[in-house]
């Protein structure tokens, strides 16, 4: 009896304190920012390519806007800008990563590198 009022009562009050006790906030680290600024940006990207492949000017040129519905806007970047050339450049001081995603323009389609500064926040959706 007593071993079944013991079971009943530990896992929600060991939740709770697991609940409690995680930050979910702390969990986020250089490479998952990585990962969610390269993913955010991905219509940024297409934006560029189209312009680049039909030989336009890029229309996004200069410094990053974040819109208001952005989830971009919740990552603290401190630095964005877009190149004449179609470059995207990101910086975060808080999780001193710089990100630089650069299109290859050729006849058949554009391709886009991804250069992460330091090299262990690279994620895999950057390639190799």
């Amino acid at each position: 009896m007593q071993i079944t009022k013991f079971w009943k009562w530990f896992f929600p009050v060991t939740s709770i304190f697991l609940v409690l006790g995680c930050n979910h906030v702390d969990e986020m680290t250089p490479r998952s920012f990585v990962s969610m600024a390269v993913g955010e940006l991905d219509q940024r990207r297409e934006l560029i390519a189209d312009a680049l492949s039909k030989g336009k000017v890029v229309p996004i040129a200069g410094p990053l806007t974040l819109g208001a519905n952005e989830k971009i806007k919740l990552l603290p970047i401190d630095f964005g800008w877009v190149t004449s050339s179609g470059a995207i450049i990101v910086h975060s001081k808080k999780y001193d990563v710089i990100v630089i995603q650069e299109p290859h323009v050729s006849p058949q389609k554009v391709t886009w590198s991804c250069v992460v500064y330091p090299v262990e926040a690279k994620p895999k959706l950057c390639g190799t």
